[in-house]
């Protein structure tokens, strides 16, 4: 048996202008009979309701919508207004072990039954997992249907998902543009952060050494942001670049296989890597003027003179997430 509850107020359900004593009411689904001659029910003695819960048996009455009237008589033999609702009468979907098909189609319904398969079995445990055929999907928004069928040959409602196709891009850009801000700060917007030119373009980031300016007051964990931009006008995601500071020469040679040395130093400083890899050095005097950028390959003896004495701001870029900074020191 189906039932429905409903919850109606208490003042359209008062016998009228003065309040009387409600000894019953009755309720009619879809067709009215007559005053008292629907289906009764009890309401003990009361002025009015303030909260009528009534138990309506919707029983074999077909899927869809019903309208349900509702009213009250008193003690004075007066009917009050007559209230209207409504139900809606759903037919449940068939168990899962009952499902016996899942069939698909885009765009196009071809009719019931006529679609590809998705699934077929004896019993669905609740989800399906299918490659659907695309050959048919055109450039743009296409519509992917799927619906499933019962053992006795009732079919569900017939569901739907988007599915964007894009046109592939055979060829590959390279990148013709680096930018870069640092945080904290804000985001300019794409195009317009520091840009800085590139030098024999790639078409990848790793491992990749351009001309970006390294802030001289970056301190340990500061971030520097970078994108890059390639021939076919199509940003990268915005990377970040944390910056690492070392307390000495000897500390950032073994956390990174950086060696920098002597320091402090008179003429210059042998840069090298463990790997061979090449490596950035940005140098920065103490009033954050940068007086040195060289890209160093191996084992290299980087010449500082006519720099003044005292000390500088180094950063070594060799990853392309990370950037080591160090203090050296001329003598």
């Amino acid at each position: 048996m189906i039932r429905a509850t409903l919850s109606l107020a208490a003042l359209a359900l008062t016998g009228g202008a003065q309040a009387q004593n409600i000894l019953r009411g009755e309720y009619f689904i879809d067709q009215d009979q007559g005053f008292g001659q629907n289906i009764a029910f009890e309401i003990t003695d009361a002025s009015e309701v303030a909260d009528l819960n009534v138990a309506i048996d919707l029983a074999g009455y077909d899927p869809g919508t019903h309208t349900i009237g509702i009213r009250t008589y008193n003690d004075s033999s007066r009917w009050s207004l007559t209230n209207f609702s409504r139900a809606v009468i759903t037919t449940p979907p068939p168990p899962l072990d009952d499902i016996v098909e899942v069939e698909y189609f885009l765009n196009q319904d071809p009719y019931f039954g006529e679609g590809l398969i998705a699934w077929a079995g004896n019993s669905l445990d609740g989800t399906i997992t299918f490659e659907p055929d695309l050959s048919t999907a055109v450039v743009g928004v296409n519509t992917l249907f799927l619906r499933s069928r019962t053992s006795d040959g009732r079919w569900s409602l017939t569901n739907h998902s988007p599915i964007v196709v894009i046109e592939a891009d055979t060829t590959t850009g390279v990148i013709d543009r680096i930018e870069t801000f640092a945080l904290p700060g804000v985001d300019p917007g794409f195009g317009n952060a520091d840009q800085h030119p590139v030098i024999g373009p790639d078409s990848d980031m790793p491992g990749y050494i351009f001309t970006a300016p390294i802030p001289p007051d970056f301190l340990g964990m500061d971030t520097l942001m970078i994108r890059s931009h390639d021939s076919h006008g199509k940003w990268s995601l915005t990377n970040h670049v944390v910056v690492e500071g070392s307390t000495d020469v000897d500390e950032i040679a073994l956390k990174t296989g950086i060696s920098a040395y002597p320091n402090p130093f008179t003429e210059g400083v042998t840069i090298r890597t463990d790997d061979g890899k090449p490596v950035r050095l940005i140098l920065y005097d103490a009033q954050g003027k940068q007086v040195h950028d060289q890209v160093v390959r191996g084992e290299t003896l980087v010449s500082f003179q006519g720099l003044a004495n005292g000390a500088y701001t180094a950063f070594f870029w060799k990853e392309l997430e990370r950037i080591h900074r160090v203090q050296l020191v001329k003598r």
